[in-house]
């Protein structure tokens, strides 16, 4: 391979749920990969507490005799890392004290490798595409005392040079209640908005869950314009999960609140639901709202949109699930349009990966979601149509941290 680094270890919020004998990656075992696996996942292998990140390629997630693992080849990563995918590039955001993003793209020889590296004072707290051609990232203090401005940086996807950075824009108004925790960042016309929870740094106490918060701040001058508030719904995604907002063909903004102690809120005073912001508006459709737990008698926990106004959703199977659990799940088919929600069939009721991004992936009427059941870790393939899965190929990991397609 290209790149190799060093595991430098970190202690994790999820144990290993099987004993993996694991041969370590060297330079030397990048030929025995596939070239043009159009498949790519992160997976996160657990022992003794400490987690490795391996990024390998597969061509196969739905035959159930498949094994996917990354024995012989992939990308070793540093650190706690989560996944994002711009274009035709990865990239690999470090967090838990790794304040790096690397890209993972294809080489001339259809062999996935690391390109560019950036690193960050802290964190990026919100990552998002704007076109084609872009990613903006925003950079937000841990807590008051590490200053009081946002910085937000712009990168090229596919060069993954840095092309602008802005410093100075006030993290005020967002830390009027507690300090701001970004949930979720997106483009649309002229504007970023931003969704947060306010939560206490100290106690993490949500005691200002029951209105919905966006900062809007202009682009690419990254400037701030307006905060956004509605008390129909509480919070927008919570934090770590980076579930606040999907996008759809038109350019209009999805919310989602859904204040679970499953993601972490110490109260929950509404509803989870959905809210709208049409194309480059500065305020919250008055004419929609979709009270989904009054619908279902469930909270939505992690999502991804799937077109034609539908998404893809994992959703709590009780409302009282312990904090951080992100425990006790199952899949449906929700339809934004039309305030719908469909169980999908033949996905175990199961825990997600600790309340971090959702791993998953859309591609035509089909998703792919990696699940973790006492046996081990299977990829479930979802037909949209149908509203039925089958279990696919086995995933040699503790986990599944990303899984995308690439050219």
């Amino acid at each position: 391979m290209k790149s190799r680094y060093t595991n430098i270890g970190k202690t994790v919020l999820i144990s290993m749920t099987t004993v993996l004998t694991f041969a370590a990656c060297d330079d030397d075992m990048g030929n025995t990969e596939v070239a043009h696996q159009p498949y790519v996942l992160a997976l996160g292998i657990t022992s003794s507490g400490t987690t490795t990140y391996y990024a390998v390629t597969t061509d196969n997630l739905t035959d159930s005799t498949h094994n996917i693992s990354a024995i012989g080849q992939g990308i070793e990563q540093n650190g706690y890392r989560d996944y994002q995918q711009g274009g035709q590039t990865i990239f690999s955001i470090g967090g838990l004290g790794v304040t790096s993003a690397t890209g993972i793209q294809r080489d001339a020889d259809g062999f996935i490798q690391e390109h560019g590296n950036f690193v960050f004072n802290t964190t990026p707290a919100g990552f998002c595409q704007i076109d084609d051609k872009t990613m903006a990232a925003m950079e937000l203090p841990t807590s008051t005392n590490k200053g009081g401005s946002l910085t937000f940086y712009t990168a090229d996807i596919n060069t993954l040079a840095l092309n602008n950075k802005v410093t100075g824009t006030t993290v005020a108004p967002m830390d009027e209640h507690e300090w701001p925790y970004v949930t979720g960042m997106a483009h649309a016309g002229k504007y970023l908005y931003v969704s947060y929870e306010p939560m206490n740094p100290n106690t993490f106490t949500s005691d200002y869950a029951d209105t919905s918060f966006v900062a809007v701040y202009s682009y690419p001058e990254c400037q701030f314009v307006k905060l956004m508030k509605d008390t129909r719904f509480g919070n927008i995604g919570s934090w770590n999960a980076f579930n606040g907002f999907q996008k759809d063909e038109n350019g209009d903004i999805y919310a989602m609140s859904n204040t679970s102690t499953a993601n972490g809120f110490t109260q929950s005073p509404k509803h989870s639901g959905f809210l709208r912001i049409k194309a480059g508006q500065l305020d919250f459709d008055p004419s929609y709202s979709f009270d989904y737990e009054a619908l279902t008698g469930q909270k939505v926990i992690h999502w991804t949109y799937v077109g034609n106004g539908k998404v893809f959703a994992e959703v709590t199977t009780r409302l009282d699930a312990p904090a951080w659990s992100d425990a006790d799940l199952k899949c449906c088919i929700i339809d934004l349009i039309n305030k719908t929600s469909i169980d999908v069939a033949g996905i175990p009721v199961h825990n997600g990966n600790g309340g971090r991004r959702f791993s998953c992936l859309a591609e035509g009427s089909s998703v792919y979601l990696p699940i973790a059941t006492p046996s081990g870790v299977n990829i479930y393939h979802t037909d949209i149509t149908t509203a039925k899965a089958t279990k696919g190929a086995k995933v040699s990991a503790s986990f599944v941290a990303g899984i995308f397609r690439m050219k």
